[in-house]
C-alpha cells in the first residue's frame, strides 16, 4: 500500500475509534443522569462521566445536551457489570452500558470464550478489587516526587510511583478530585485521571499466548459499543 495511502488509513482508523470513545461516554453520562440526576456535584457517576468526557475533548456542548436530555436514546439504557476468569488465575471485570442486554451477554460471551474465559457469579471477582482514584501525570523538567508528596501530604493518597515518563498518584476515592485540583493548580499535566477498580492481587505470569488472547480480547471490549470498561489482575 503507498505511503499516502497507509496514512489516510491510519487517520480514518484513528478517527473511528475517537468517535465511538465519545459515542460511549455520551451514552455513559445519559446512564449517570438516568440513575442519580443531572446535578454533577451530588451525582458521582455522572461527576465521574464528565470529568472523563473532558478528558478525551468531548465537547461542552455536548455533554450538557447529553445530560439535559436534548439528546435521547430511543430505547432503555441498562448498566451491567460481569464478572469473569480466564487462564491461570486470570481475572477480569467488564462494565458496559446496553440498549440490549442479550446482545451484550452474547458478544462478551463470545470474546470470552476466545481467550478460554468464562463469566461467574457475582463478587467472586470483584471481591479481589479495590476502588481508587488513579491519577497519571508527565513528567517535566520542574517536576519531582518530593513535590507531588509535599502538594498532597494533608489528603490520603496510597501511593505514589515514579515512572519513566511520569508519575501515578493513587488516592482513596473521596479525595481524588481534591488531590486532582492540587496538582492542576501546581501545573502538573496530567495524562489520565479517574476512579477505578484496581486488583488487589495482580499477577505477572501468564504466558506469551495467553497474554496475545487478552490482548485481542481487550481489543474486542474496546470496539464494542456497548462496553464502557475493561479491568483485570494482570500487570502488563
Amino acid at each position: 500500500m503507498p505511503r499516502k495511502h497507509l496514512v489516510a488509513s491510519q487517520t480514518n482508523k484513528k478517527q473511528q475509534m475517537q468517535a465511538k470513545l465519545w459515542q460511549k461516554l455520551a451514552r455513559e453520562i445519559k446512564a449517570a443522569v438516568k440513575t442519580g440526576g443531572t446535578n454533577i456535584e451530588a451525582n458521582p457517576r455522572l461527576k465521574a462521566a464528565v470529568d472523563k468526557a473532558l478528558q478525551h475533548n468531548l465537547s461542552r456542548e455536548s455533554i450538557e445536551r447529553n445530560i439535559h436530555g436534548q439528546v435521547k436514546d430511543t430505547n432503555e439504557l441498562t448498566t451491567l457489570e460481569f464478572e469473569c476468569y480466564g487462564p491461570n488465575g486470570l481475572q477480569i471485570i467488564v462494565s458496559a452500558v446496553t440498549d440490549n442486554i442479550n446482545r451484550t451477554t452474547s458478544n462478551l460471551r463470545g470474546y470470552l470464550s476466545k481467550l478460554h474465559a468464562e463469566i461467574t457469579k457475582p463478587n467472586s471477582v470483584k471481591i479481589f478489587f479495590e476502588k481508587y482514584g488513579l491519577i497519571d501525570l508527565l513528567k517535566t523538567s520542574t517536576s519531582s516526587l518530593d513535590q507531588i508528596m509535599d502538594l498532597t501530604l494533608n489528603y490520603q493518597v496510597v501511593d505514589i510511583v515514579e515512572l519513566n515518563d511520569g508519575y501515578e498518584v493513587l488516592t482513596i476515592p473521596t479525595d481524588f478530585y481534591n488531590v486532582k485540583k492540587i496538582l492542576i493548580d501546581h501545573q502538573y499535566q496530567i495524562y489520565e485521571a479517574e476512579i477505578k477498580l484496581i486488583s488487589k492481587n495482580k499477577i505477572a505470569n501468564l504466558s506469551s499466548e495467553i497474554e496475545s488472547k487478552l490482548e485481542r480480547f481487550i481489543e474486542s471490549c474496546n470496539l464494542d459499543d456497548d462496553i464502557q470498561s475493561v479491568v483485570t489482575n494482570y500487570d502488563f
